[in-house]
């Protein structure tokens, strides 16, 4: 009954006047700067229209793309870093103490101590021709954190903007800490620009995966695959009610711009040799905002 209501009430009405009459517009803009507005009611019912009944429907990859970019610019890139940056643990002696819900974060985002660990079995703490690459580098401090492990190696931060870019460069000036602005799915353009055909790419994205649409997902696995000496190493927040039940499908809108993915299908679709894979629980199902929310950790590597 209550769910009629709201379809009668509510959600028709609001699908209507905020989706098929020139209000959209306004609405579309208003929308964009989600991460930082105040939540209440009238919030979370915008925002359920707006992601669920109208992006999370959208067919048009570029559409999608679009929006999920505008969710990122005017401002919302150097908000979305600078609360990175205030937020993120500053070493590995905080990586091992800091709680994320039960968990320590080492255990709840091994993504770290497993390309440290990578690194030091190959021997590639000096590796000049070494290059380790960010998908979605937001405050760039995750790169710093290897940087201060290893400093001899050579690291690039991607983004999807220059706000984004331009904060970390004002953070960072290291001479083998370089920037490049391109999507997930052009990081091949990445590859051009540095020369990087016959290095070794360490790549990894902490968080930013989650924001591809399914498309763009695919485009990108496709590319990672033709370079004959990479590895990829992923971390992405997941919803454990979607993950647990996505059989065929290969991804299922989460929230917002974001999906959750079974990433080990793009990659095994793709041709990648999966290393390692783990659904991560770090939240107790006693913790109302937080129980069904997983991570997915991968590791997967170019035959």
């Amino acid at each position: 009954m209550k769910k009629i209501i709201y379809k009668i009430i509510l959600k028709y009405p609001l699908v209507f006047l905020l989706l098929k009459t020139p209000l959209r517009k306004y609405f579309i803009n208003y929308m964009k700067k989600f991460r930082f507005r105040k939540r209440n009611i009238f919030w979370s019912l915008l925002s359920y229209i707006f992601w669920v009944e109208y992006y999370a429907k959208l067919n048009d990859p570029k559409e999608i793309s679009k929006i999920s970019d505008s969710t990122h610019s005017d401002g919302e890139g150097r908000k979305r870093s600078e609360f990175y940056y205030n937020t993120h643990f500053k070493n590995l002696d905080n990586l091992k103490k800091q709680k994320q819900g039960i968990m320590t974060l080492d255990k709840a985002r091994p993504i770290f101590t497993e390309i440290i660990s990578f690194i030091k079995n190959n021997n590639l703490e000096n590796d000049t021709n070494t290059f380790i690459i960010q998908i979605g580098s937001a405050s760039g401090l995750d790169l710093k954190f290897f940087y201060d492990q290893f400093p001899k190696l050579n690291y690039i931060s991607t983004e999807i903007n220059d706000e984004i870019l331009n904060f970390q460069k004002d953070k960072y000036n290291f001479p083998n800490f370089k920037f490049f602005k391109c999507h997930a799915e052009k990081i091949d353009r990445c590859f051009e620009e540095f020369n990087l055909k016959d290095k070794r790419i360490i790549l990894f994205s902490d968080g930013a995966a989650t924001c591809l649409q399914p498309y763009f997902l695919n485009i990108f696995f496709n590319i990672i695959k033709s370079h004959k000496n990479l590895i990829f190493f992923l971390i992405e927040a997941i919803d454990l009610r979607i993950i647990k039940t996505l059989k065929g499908a290969s991804s299922k809108h989460r929230s917002g711009i974001c999906f959750s993915h079974n990433y080990s299908q793009y990659a095994q679709k793709n041709n990648l040799k999966i290393i390692q894979e783990q659904i991560i629980e770090p939240y107790s199902k006693d913790d109302a905002n937080h129980q069904y929310t997983g991570h997915y950790y991968l590791c997967c590597k170019t035959n």
